[in-house]
């Protein structure tokens, strides 16, 4: 981890107005996400998770406080700012997977290469990191060919391979067993350390926090809890399973 600031949260509060009442997911937040940083969001459903996460990622603008992701305040940023954020500078890995059924590997990772205005050498950067990886010679399947945890290693090398400085990923482990898991959370930290990727997750997984570096809890949409640990060493890579 180093001193540069990627993330700032100050006073950060999200209310989602139903109509009938208020919803408060997020109160007061202040924190800092780092580069280098792999961060574990803790704590019970409703907790404000997901909306923290949602609010980093440019997919929606804080009620009240100050969000700088990336060097742009978050609510001062246009639809389409907030868009171009999201395509140009963030990496995003879904609970679902959300890859596109009809496209391979391969495509799956150019195409957001595509958007993002990649000419050419799309192609070739994709067999690049689909080889870093590991899943090279699962380049040509399509995601009906591949296991859970095959899907979400495709969606891990089609979130970084424009190479972003800040992944963000919504309990990226809800649907794996624990030898996927753990193949998956193996790759994610040598990412994290190799190319200094950072990482923020929301997550309820253990595993997860047991390779985090840092956990922040949040309780009723406040932090409870910000603390730096040690991560669990890493095993021998597990033989991966096809079980989901």
């Amino acid at each position: 981890m180093t001193n540069e600031v990627l993330v700032t949260a100050r006073d950060v509060t999200k209310v989602y107005d139903t109509g009938k009442i208020e919803v408060h997911a997020l109160t007061g937040v202040t924190l800092d996400v780092h580069k280098g940083d792999l961060v574990a969001i803790v704590g019970p459903s409703g907790s404000g998770k997901t909306t923290f996460l949602n609010l980093v990622g440019a997919l929606d603008v804080p009620t009240a406080g100050q969000l700088t992701v990336l060097g742009h305040d978050v609510a001062e940023l246009s639809k389409r700012r907030r868009a171009d954020l999201r395509l140009h500078e963030l990496g995003f890995v879904f609970q679902a997977y959300n890859l596109v059924p009809v496209l391979t590997a391969r495509e799956n990772v150019e195409f957001v290469l595509e958007l993002q205005g990649v000419g050419a050498a799309r192609a070739t950067r994709a067999m690049e990191i689909l080889d870093q990886l590991g899943l090279s010679e699962l380049a040509d399947r399509r995601p009906n060919a591949l296991s859970g945890g095959q899907q979400q290693r495709v969606a891990v090398a089609r979130a970084v391979a424009s190479k972003p400085q800040l992944v963000l990923a919504d309990e990226p482990t809800a649907n794996l067993d624990g030898e996927n898991a753990e193949i998956l959370l193996a790759m994610m930290r040598r990412l994290n350390t190799e190319y200094g990727i950072t990482f923020v997750f929301s997550t309820h997984d253990p595993r997860v926090v047991a390779h985090a570096r840092r956990v922040v809890t949040l309780v009723d949409g406040r932090v409870a809890k910000d603390e730096t640990k040690t991560p669990a060493p890493l095993a021998d890579t597990p033989k991966e399973t096809q079980e989901t």
